[in-house]
């Protein structure tokens, strides 16, 4: 607990600095912060308090913003990164709600770092790079980070995706829009060795033009489990107004021989998702921002069928102080749930960062 005390009163401390906003929402924004030689550093903290009907203690099966009936820190964290002559380094040391959620099942002593990595530059010419360590995962259109997203709380989509991932990647532009990448990976958002073999991944980004991005990933895993994903999604702004949209699918084959005679959809356990996301710039520190989600799988071989919807109204009382409120519900549509499958879910939050 001194820790997020410590934390909060330097994220304060810097709280009015100005940051440039990142293209793709679905890395931690990697530019801006202070100055220190070749160091940047830089930092936020995300409280919070909600409310659900019927009443709990937690927020079903997510792990960002869950606590509920008290004031909580979701997020806290400062973000160091080091730069010089074709090396860097990363490092982002992070406390919270998300995190004791999001770590609970990893036994490693890197349980309160978010990001830990280093990268060199293999081709100066070409801007190539080789990175490793604990990175961010280029799944889905969104982050652990509140500010960088349109509505406060993360979608289903996200939160039964990785947000990290233990390995390597190679970054390599193919043109001036298009950016490639390709993983070597311990597994599906772990932090040691899942199974024998390791995973792969890549990820193909594309930016149309400056207010148009549109990414492409696939994550594949064999050996002792199978389980293989794409999705893709779009990120977008004209005037006032800002959108994404996400669609994924993934498989999860049954080992069990029992299911052969079943239809090959069931025997795999597919599992998809769709969701948009729309907001409007009402004045210079007010925004309006709606999402709608579906997410289905029928053998819950993530965590079972939903549709939902929030409403979420976005005021900024500084440059770097969000004032944010969002109403938002779901109905889980599983045969396999003992849960109530109504939820009503309010959150208010106040984000503070440099």
């Amino acid at each position: 607990m001194k820790i997020r005390v410590i934390l909060f009163l330097i994220v304060v401390q810097f709280s009015l600095k100005s940051k440039a906003q990142i293209a793709n929402t679905a890395f931690i924004d990697s530019i801006g912060g202070e100055k220190v030689g070749k160091l940047s550093i830089s930092g936020w903290l995300d409280a919070y308090y909600g409310k659900m009907s019927p009443q709990a203690d937690k927020v079903p099966h997510l792990v960002s913003s869950a606590s509920l009936n008290q004031v909580d820190i979701n997020l806290t964290f400062l973000d160091f990164r080091y730069s010089n002559n074709g090396v860097k380094a990363r490092i982002v040391p992070a406390y919270g709600s998300y995190m004791d959620a999001n770590y609970a099942n990893e036994k490693s002593g890197l349980k309160n770092l978010m990001e830990a990595s280093v990268g060199v530059r293999l081709n100066e010419k070409k801007d190539i790079w080789l990175e490793a360590g604990l990175i961010g995962s280029p799944f889905t259109n969104e982050n652990p980070v509140s500010r960088d997203h349109l509505v406060y709380t993360r979608s289903m989509a996200a939160e039964f995706c990785p947000y990290y991932l233990m390995g390597a990647k190679v970054v390599a532009p193919l043109s001036s829009k298009l950016k490639s990448s390709f993983y070597l990976l311990n597994g599906w958002q772990t932090l040691g060795p899942q199974y024998k073999t390791p995973a792969l991944a890549t990820q193909m980004e594309y930016s149309v033009n400056k207010n148009n991005l549109v990414n492409w990933n696939i994550f594949v895993q064999s050996g002792e489990h199978h389980r293989y994903f794409s999705d893709i999604y779009w990120i977008a702004k004209r005037n006032r107004w800002q959108w994404t949209s996400c669609f994924y699918v993934g498989d999860d084959p049954w080992k069990d021989t029992s299911f052969g005679k079943l239809p090959l959809h069931e025997q795999n356990g597919f599992w998809i998702n769709f969701n948009a996301t729309g907001s409007y710039q009402i004045n210079q520190t007010s925004s309006l921002s709606a999402r709608g989600e579906y997410f289905r799988d029928k053998f819950s071989r993530i965590e079972g069928s939903y549709l939902g919807g929030s409403l979420c109204f976005n005021h900024k009382l500084s440059e770097m102080i969000y004032w944010r409120t969002e109403v938002r519900y779901w109905y889980k549509n599983d045969q396999h749930s003992e849960n109530i499958p109504h939820l009503l879910w309010g959150v208010m939050s106040l984000g503070l960062g440099f």
